[in-house]
C-alpha cells in the first residue's frame, strides 16, 4: 500500500521516473552478477572511480564532455549530465562506431559506415549499458550478411540472388532498414536470454543513426528523439514548401531561417494508444480480467451506470455510444495523456529493449506483451540535396542532427533546440570544438540552475528544469557526406579498372579463339588431326613429293605440339576445364 502511494506521488511530481525498481534476480538464493560493470561511455575517458563518482554528483550535476574533442568522427559533439537524484547513477548511455564492410572482391575498397546510439535506461542501468556495448556488434553482423547485395562485384550484372530467390524487387534501402530492424529484435532477445545468468537489467529506450552509402538512417524505439536542425535560405524554404515562412520557424538573419525537422516520433502509451487497445482487444487474456481495452470520453463513475457514454476501442478514429456497465468501471489499459500517460498504470514508454520481467502495479500482470522493440525508421538520401554549403552556411541543407534522451526534450521544443544550435555555432565559427559547445549548451539549457531551495529551474528561474538524466549527440551531417564522396570516387575508379581488365581479357579470349580456329585442334582423345598428312602410303610407293610432304607435316606437328602444350597450361589455370573439339 505504501509503495503504491509512493509511486503515485512520484509520478505526479516527476512523470518520467520509473514506478518501481524491479526486484533483484536470484539464483539458488544468491544474487546474480551484473553482466557489465557500470561505466560511462568510453569516449569520455573517465578512468578512475573518483572521476566516475564525481560525474554522478546530484547536487552539482556537472556537464561532462569528452576530454579529446577529436575522438568522435566528424568532430561531433557530445555532452551529458546526471539526474537530480531520482537514481544513484546516470542511466543514460551513448555509443558510436566507425567500421568497414569488406567487399568480397579485393578489387574494390571497403565500404565504411558510421553508427551513433543513445539509450535511456529505466529501472536500472543494465539494459542501456548492455545495448551501448553490444548493439553495434549485432548491427555489423547484419550488414556483413548483405554486403554482396549492397555492392555487386559487377555493376553491369544483377546479383545472382535477386532473380533466383526474390519474387519482388528489393531495394538497398529495404535491405539496410531490415538490418536495423532485425538488430533491434536480436538486442532485445539477448537481454531476454541474459535474465537467467545476470542481474535484472531493467529496460531502455533507443535511438540510433546509421550513415552508409551516402544516406542517413534514424531508427527509434521509445521517447528519445532525433531532429535535423537546418539553416536554410528563404528562397530554398519557399521552393520546398511553396510558402515563405513555415510554421514554427524563426529568422536568424534577413536571408536565412532556422527550421527543425523531426527524424523520430515518441512512443508513449498516448501516441500508441491505438496499437495497445487493438492488442488488448484481440488478446483479452493479456489483461487478466483487470483492465479494459477501451477509451472513454470521460471517466466512468458508479453513478453513471446504465447511462450512455462515448467510447472508442482498437484503431477507431471516432467515438460512439454504449451503455455503461460494471465492466466499464475497470481501469483502462492506457491512462493519462501526453508524458503523463501510463501503460497498465505503470510505465510511460511503449517501445525499447528489456523490461521482460516488469509487472504492473497492483495486478502483477506482465507488461512486456504490450511493449515492442520494433523501431520506426526514417532515412534521407544525402545525394539528393541541391544546396551546397558555402562560407555563410557551412552546414548547408545537410543540417545538424541532434540526438538526445527525453531529459532534453521534456523541457525544450524542437524549434528551440534548433535555434540554440545555430546561435551557439555562430559564436564559434571556426573552432574544432564548436559542435561540442552546441551539445554542452543544450544540456546546460535543459538542466537549468538550482535555486536557493535546491530546485532546478530553467534560465528564467520560473519554469522547472528537467530532473532526468540528459545526453546529447550533435552530428554535422555534411562532414560525413564529404567523406562518402571521397570513398565513392575511389569505388568508381576501382570499378573502371575492373571493367578495363575485363574488356582486355575478353579481347584476348576473342583473339585466341580466332587463332585456334586457324590452327589444328585437339581431339577428345588427345590426338591431333593434321592437314596435309598423307596416310596409308606404302614405303615402296614413297616418292620425293611424298617425302617432302612428310617433312613439312613433321614441322607442322612440332608447332602443333607446342600450341597444345600452351592450351593445356591455360586450361589448368582456368576455373573450369574447356572441352576440346575434334
Amino acid at each position: 500500500m505504501f509503495n503504491r502511494l509512493k509511486n503515485r506521488v512520484l509520478t505526479s511530481i516527476v512523470p518520467d521516473i520509473p514506478s518501481i525498481t524491479p526486484s533483484p534476480s536470484y539464483s539458488i538464493g544468491r544474487p546474480l552478477p551484473d553482466k557489465f560493470q557500470y561505466q560511462r561511455p568510453p569516449f569520455l575517458q573517465l578512468l578512475t572511480p573518483d572521476e566516475l563518482k564525481a560525474s554522478a554528483d546530484h547536487n552539482v550535476r556537472p556537464i561532462i564532455v569528452p576530454r579529446d574533442v577529436g575522438i568522435m568522427p566528424f568532430s561531433c559533439g557530445y555532452a551529458e549530465c546526471v539526474n537530480s537524484g531520482k537514481s544513484e547513477w546516470n542511466e543514460d548511455q551513448a555509443a558510436f562506431s566507425m567500421n568497414v564492410l569488406h567487399h568480397p572482391s579485393k578489387d574494390f575498397p571497403d565500404l565504411p559506415y558510421v553508427y551513433f546510439g543513445i539509450f535511456d535506461g529505466h529501472a536500472g542501468y543494465g539494459a542501456a549499458l548492455a545495448a551501448s556495448l553490444q548493439f553495434h556488434h549485432i548491427l555489423h553482423e547484419k550488414l556483413v550478411d548483405i554486403i554482396e547485395l549492397l555492392l555487386p562485384t559487377n555493376v553491369n550484372e544483377t546479383p545472382p540472388m535477386f532473380p533466383l530467390m526474390f519474387h519482388k524487387t528489393v531495394s538497398k534501402d529495404e535491405l539496410i532498414i531490415g538490418a536495423l530492424e532485425s538488430s533491434f529484435y536480436d538486442m532485445d532477445a539477448v537481454l531476454a536470454e541474459d535474465r537467467t545468468k545476470y542481474r535484472n537489467a531493467g529496460g531502455c529506450t533507443s535511438v540510433v543513426t546509421l550513415f552508409i552509402l551516402g544516406k542517413m538512417y534514424v531508427a527509434n524505439a521509445g521517447d528519445s528523439r532525433a531532429i535535423l536542425s537546418q539553416r536554410l535560405s528563404k528562397e530554398m524554404i519557399k521552393m520546398q514548401n511553396d510558402k515563405p515562412y513555415p510554421n514554427g520557424t524563426k529568422c536568424d538573419s534577413d536571408d536565412y531561417q532556422v527550421i527543425a525537422t523531426p527524424f523520430s516520433f515518441d512512443h508513449t502509451p498516448d501516441t500508441e494508444r491505438g496499437r495497445i487497445l487493438s492488442l488488448g482487444k484481440v488478446h483479452p487474456d493479456l489483461m487478466g480480467g483487470e483492465y479494459l481495452a477501451m477509451e472513454y470520453a470521460k471517466k466512468p463513475m458508479t453513478k453513471d451506470l446504465g447511462t450512455r457514454i462515448l467510447y472508442k476501442t482498437g484503431n477507431m478514429k471516432g467515438w460512439t455510444y454504449k451503455t455503461l456497465t460494471k465492466e466499464d468501471l475497470k481501469m483502462p489499459i492506457v491512462t493519462g495523456e501526453g508524458k503523463r500517460s501510463r501503460l497498465l498504470g505503470t510505465i510511460g514508454v511503449t517501445r525499447g529493449f528489456g523490461d521482460h520481467d516488469l509487472r504492473a502495479l497492483g495486478s502483477g500482470l506482465l507488461i512486456k506483451p504490450f511493449l515492442s522493440c520494433h523501431p520506426e525508421i526514417v532515412y534521407r538520401d544525402l545525394s539528393l540535396i541541391i544546396s551546397l554549403p558555402d562560407d555563410n552556411n557551412i552546414d548547408g541543407e545537410y543540417g545538424i542532427l541532434i540526438m538526445g534522451t527525453d531529459g532534453l526534450w521534456d523541457v525544450l521544443e524542437n524549434e528551440t533546440v534548433a535555434r540554440i544550435t545555430f546561435e551557439t555555432l555562430k559564436k564559434y565559427p571556426n573552432e574544432k570544438h564548436r559542435y561540442t559547445m552546441v551539445a554542452q549548451e543544450l544540456v546546460a539549457k535543459s538542466r537549468g540552475r538550482a535555486n536557493d531551495s535546491g530546485h532546478w529551474r530553467l534560465s528564467d528561474l520560473k519554469a522547472p528544469a528537467t530532473v532526468d538524466d540528459i545526453s546529447v549527440i550533435v552530428i554535422p551531417v555534411y562532414q560525413y557526406y564529404k567523406e562518402f564522396c571521397e570513398w565513392e570516387k575511389k569505388f568508381f575508379e576501382a570499378q573502371q579498372r575492373r571493367e578495363a581488365l575485363r574488356n582486355n581479357s575478353n579481347n584476348k579470349n576473342s583473339n585466341n579463339k580466332n587463332k585456334q580456329q586457324a590452327m589444328p585442334t585437339a581431339t577428345t582423345n588427345g590426338n591431333v588431326s593434321l592437314n596435309k598428312i598423307v596416310e596409308n602410303i606404302d614405303d615402296d610407293d614413297e616418292d620425293d613429293e611424298v617425302q617432302e610432304a612428310k617433312e613439312e607435316n613433321s614441322e607442322i606437328s612440332d608447332e602443333i605440339d607446342k600450341a597444345i602444350e600452351k592450351l593445356n597450361l591455360n586450361d589448368g589455370n582456368s576455373e573450369e576445364p574447356t572441352e576440346s573439339t575434334a
